[in-house]
């Protein structure tokens, strides 16, 4: 029987209360925490389109449901999609597609593993599809296949969602460390076969692309001794997650974020460390300090960064006495991109760096104001004792701008337009040069912005 208009407004009267009432407490979950909320699909779309390497991601759903997230990274030539139609969400009859789908896969493009993603409607319904997903992987034993029941009816925060998606990775079959797999993801030189010096980083941010001739922390750690396995997530390969417990430790920015995935590197057998994320010289001295005494590196790794923090010292104090006492806004709560370092610490990344600088900050959090009481209770559990002001909507930040004589503005990017209005300067969050090289940068970076903003 053909569903009519009549019966569809009729059955969307019917749900709505229901309805409403699960989107207020999916609302509910997420008031009062720093970073944005997220869809599961999106995000782990998101992630896996920025890898290379020999793998698939299916998203099982209607055709429109793989337009949720940005098709931009080198990963966009390995997704597909079962095309699912209302009829087959009605019948329930989404077997057919999905096992075609992965058939094909396997056989045509011969991938290492296959991600096999859920969507809304799908979820709706009730599909249980890693029935077929099992069916199909028990036939390609060479392939690792993955069955996630994700999807935009799972609102959670960003670090949940990243949590999920590590130890999915973590959990793939390890692969023997050989030379063509253990070459360093920065384009540096292979890794050495010995487990006691190897060691991963996650959430810590590498150098950024216009970094001139980048020394850290690579290669530098290599002249202590030291080998770099991969960078995880965003500068690691689907190589590099295969070998990623080959390593002796892994070294993660605010390992609080991501227990699933601490507790599968800690079921294989690896060390699993906090660090700071290495933005401004005192955080970045602190992470060095960390990875010396863990692999027993302390002296080797001093030598080899000494003439890089003599520099770094040296830069912070020229513009301390050109700029200290500024006023900064600093924006959290602004932005949704999974950004694993943007997300560390409650978004504070930049933080520290900025008062090592000399500046005054302020931070702005973006959330209702009648909320300001949970927001209070929230920081005072992280032991975070900072002036904050709360705003709602973007387009009131000018008047906050300038209301509160700001001389920076360190926020989203899609608010540069606010900032212009107040006539504030402006960096994008958490675009700080990290590492000690870094260092040098930012303030060099820093001079030519305030300057030319008519302050200094």
């Amino acid at each position: 029987m053909p569903i009519t208009d009549v019966a569809r407004r009729e059955a969307y009267a019917k749900a709505r209360p229901a309805d409403e009432a699960f989107w207020q407490e999916q609302e509910r979950t997420i008031q009062g925490a720093l970073g944005q909320p997220c869809c599961t699909l999106s995000g782990i779309s998101s992630g896996m389109m920025k890898m290379t390497g020999r793998f698939a991601v299916v998203i099982h759903g209607e055709r429109e449901c793989a337009s949720c997230f940005r098709h931009a990274g080198p990963g966009n030539v390995h997704f597909f999609n079962t095309g699912l139609t209302e009829r087959e969400f009605v019948t329930g009859e989404t077997a057919p597609r999905l096992r075609r789908c992965l058939e094909l896969v396997a056989q045509q493009i011969e991938p290492d593993f296959v991600l096999v993603l859920g969507a809304c409607p799908v979820e709706v319904i009730g599909d249980r599809f890693e029935t077929v997903v099992n069916e199909v992987a028990a036939r390609y034993p060479r392939t690792a296949f993955r069955a996630l029941h994700t999807s935009g009816l799972k609102v959670g925060t960003q670090t949940a969602m990243l949590d999920w998606m590590f130890e999915t990775l973590v959990g793939l079959p390890p692969v023997p460390l050989d030379e063509e797999i253990a070459r360093w993801d920065v384009g540096e030189p292979p890794l050495s076969a010995a487990p006691d010096v190897s060691f991963n980083l996650l959430g810590v941010p590498l150098p950024l692309r216009r970094e001139p001739l980048p020394v850290e922390p690579g290669p530098i750690l290599h002249t202590a001794g030291l080998n770099l396995v991969g960078s995880f997530p965003d500068a690691a390969s689907m190589s590099a997650w295969r070998v990623i417990q080959h390593a002796a430790a892994t070294f993660v920015a605010d390992r609080s974020l991501y227990p699933k995935f601490v507790k599968a590197l800690e079921a294989a057998g690896q060390k699993v460390v906090e660090v700071p994320l290495p933005i401004g010289l005192g955080n970045t001295l602190q992470l060095y300090d960390v990875i010396g005494r863990t692999l027993g590196q302390e002296a080797a790794i001093q030598d080899a960064i000494a003439p890089l923090r003599a520099q770094a010292e040296a830069s912070i104090e020229a513009f301390k006495q050109r700029f200290g006492k500024m006023k900064v806004a600093y924006g959290v709560r602004m932005v949704n991109n999974y950004q694993t370092d943007l997300l560390a610490y409650q978004g504070l990344g930049d933080y520290h760096a900025l008062v090592e600088l000399g500046f005054d900050v302020t931070l702005l959090v973006q959330g209702p104001p009648d909320k300001r009481a949970k927001f209070v209770k929230m920081f005072e559990r992280r032991n975070i004792d900072l002036p904050f002001e709360m705003f709602l909507e973007p387009w009131v930040l000018a008047d906050i701008l300038r209301d509160g004589a700001f001389d920076l503005a360190c926020v989203a990017d899609h608010v540069r337009n606010e900032a212009g209005k107040a006539g504030v300067a402006m960096i994008k969050s958490r675009s700080l040069h990290p590492w000690l090289q870094g260092v040098t940068t930012t303030t060099e970076e820093l001079s030519h912005l305030l300057v030319h903003s008519g302050r200094g």
